[in-house]
């Protein structure tokens, strides 16, 4: 079984992601923002990263930087979420992007490239 961290500061799509991926058979890490993502991930380890761009005390841009610039988070892929377009801070870092609102096969869809790709198959 595969983890996904997801962090999106709205509760209630926090809520459908993890039912839409659960649903998926994947087991799932939540953070509200990026600081609480650091402290997730320091605590275990994820096979992949869903991220929101627009979040309070670290918005997803810092946190997929922070993630690349360190060795032991720079390999998880990550899934930007976001409702501003691909050309947000950070997009350039991010394995995939999906838009806002997500359609649950198009996230599912990525999430399953990402984890056969990056050999967690």
């Amino acid at each position: 079984m595969h983890t996904v961290l997801v962090v999106e500061d709205d509760p209630t799509l926090r809520g459908v992601i993890r039912m839409v991926l659960e649903r998926d058979g994947y087991q799932i890490a939540e953070a509200g923002d990026g600081r609480a993502a650091l402290d997730a991930m320091a605590r275990e380890m994820p096979d992949v990263a869903v991220v929101d761009v627009k979040m309070p005390v670290m918005d997803g841009g810092e946190l997929i930087r922070r993630m690349r610039a360190d060795a032991r988070l720079a390999a998880i892929p990550i899934v930007l979420l976001s409702g501003f377009g691909d050309s947000v801070d950070g997009a350039h870092a991010a394995d995939a992007f999906v838009a806002k609102p997500f359609e649950p096969e198009r996230l599912l869809e990525c999430l399953r490239t990402l984890v056969a790709s990056s050999g967690r198959a």
